[in-house]
């Protein structure tokens, strides 16, 4: 009795503890493993099961590799393909090394000429003899003078190589207004306003070659409708050289507005004028009942300047002075798609702040301060080509851009050039691209 006794106790035990095994079964094989690699052929692009461990030729642990196992690899299909571009730490950084701004890099990738004339131009800059003075100080430049008139160039094309056309016209210009004997100015700096995407390499020839280098913050435009480009978004930031009240006067003359001679006498042609405040309308106050009424200087050349009747003003030239007040307008106004041209862009906006029968009229100035579309008799009759006269082939246009690119590539390989640049000394920390 005593023995089948025995013998069902060690029934009941055996099943309780098959039972217990049985209901616990995946919670212990979850936290226990004794080495087996997962092997599928099917995975074979993540290598063989050898690379989870130390292993026999059989793709199985020996005894004494048995250990916890980590988690299993993710599938090559659950990863992303592509890594993210590690993020630029510019507190890392050299002091003295200009950053690449972290919004260039979709410009890089995707830039497209959309029209011949956008095309990179087959021409060399003299990329080191810019490079070792690109740590100087501007060319005509003293932060702690008096207050100056100023040359400016908004660079808005999106394209990093150094051989976009309008690049390479904004270092044609810088040549022009600094160095070329024929119009150079002996008092004036040249500012080159950037968007946050200009390449580091870009500017640090601009600087290289005796521009003051200067980030504008972009402003956000988008209006609704059909037929607006998109490289046209980026020129509202021009507002923001309003902003830059260190200057008297600014001259902004567009990447493909080419003076052929002296131009400094413009900013004694444009003059100060006084606020209409009789003509002062809604879009003219704050809410708080404040005008933006003030002294002010706005002039340029007519969009159609044979037509006595037209007084839409070309924005491809044009002479201001920077005002807080009126920067506050502009925001307070570029965004109300209502009340002027969106597809004519920035112009069209200027045109309406600036308009002939309003509080702020334009001053209008003779054709040859911008000569847009020159034929062949303007020939030696005006001092600002306005024309993409790197694709140009009409003969005297022609002549005047290769002419002066020729001009200013020998002179940055002079002697000449070194030593003003030399004399123009080394930047200090705070005269720095900002």
């Amino acid at each position: 009795m005593r023995r089948w006794r025995n013998v069902a106790t060690a029934t009941i035990i055996l099943i309780t503890i098959t039972c217990f095994v049985a209901q616990n079964q995946d919670a212990l094989s979850d936290n226990y493993s004794f080495g087996i690699p997962f092997t599928d052929p099917e995975q074979s692009e993540l290598g063989s099961s050898k690379s989870l461990g130390s292993s026999n030729s059989e793709g199985v642990k020996a005894p004494s590799d048995i250990e916890l196992q980590p988690p299993p690899t993710i599938p090559n299909e659950a990863v992303p393909q592509e890594a993210s571009p590690p993020s630029l730490n510019q507190d890392s950084s050299p002091p003295n090394e200009i950053l690449l701004p972290p919004s260039a890099e979709p410009a890089q990738a995707g830039f497209q000429a959309e029209f011949s004339f956008q095309q990179d131009l087959e021409l060399d800059l003299p990329v080191e003899a810019l490079k070792q003075f690109s740590n100087n100080k501007p060319h005509n430049y003293d932060p702690h003078g008096p207050k100056a008139n100023v040359y400016a160039t908004f660079m808005a094309t999106r394209n990093p190589s150094i051989k976009d056309p309008y690049y390479m016209a904004i270092h044609s210009l810088i040549y022009r207004l600094l160095w070329s004997p024929k119009s150079r100015s002996e008092k004036y700096a040249f500012v080159v306003y950037v968007g946050n995407f200009v390449t580091s390499e870009q500017r640090q020839l601009l600087a290289g070659a005796g521009a003051i280098v200067r980030e504008l913050e972009m402003l956000e435009w988008n209006p609704q409708v059909e037929g607006i480009q998109n490289r046209w978004k980026d020129l509202f930031a021009k507002l923001n050289m309003w902003k830059e009240t260190e200057f008297s006067k600014i001259f902004s003359l567009d990447a493909d507005a080419f003076p052929v001679e002296n131009i400094d006498a413009v900013f004694d042609v444009a003059t100060e004028q006084n606020c209409i405040e009789s003509k002062l309308s809604p879009d003219d106050y704050l809410l708080d009942g404040t005008s933006f009424c003030e002294p002010y200087v706005f002039a340029g050349i007519p969009q159609d300047p044979f037509n006595p009747v037209s007084k839409s003003i070309n924005g491809g030239a044009l002479v201001f002075s920077p005002s807080t007040r009126m920067h506050e307008r502009f925001l307070h106004n570029y965004l109300k798609f209502e009340k002027y041209d969106v597809k004519l862009v920035e112009q069209a906006f200027l045109n309406w702040q600036f308009e002939p029968n309003g509080a702020f009229p334009a001053q209008l100035l003779e054709r040859q301060w911008n000569a847009a579309f020159p034929t062949e008799d303007d020939e030696g009759k005006v001092k600002v080509v306005h024309e993409k006269i790197w694709s140009e082939d009409r003969a005297w246009m022609k002549k005047e851009w290769q002419d002066e690119w020729v001009a200013m590539t020998q002179f940055y390989m002079s002697e000449a050039f070194q030593n003003a640049r030399f004399l123009d000394g080394l930047a200090q920390v705070e005269l720095g691209a900002r």
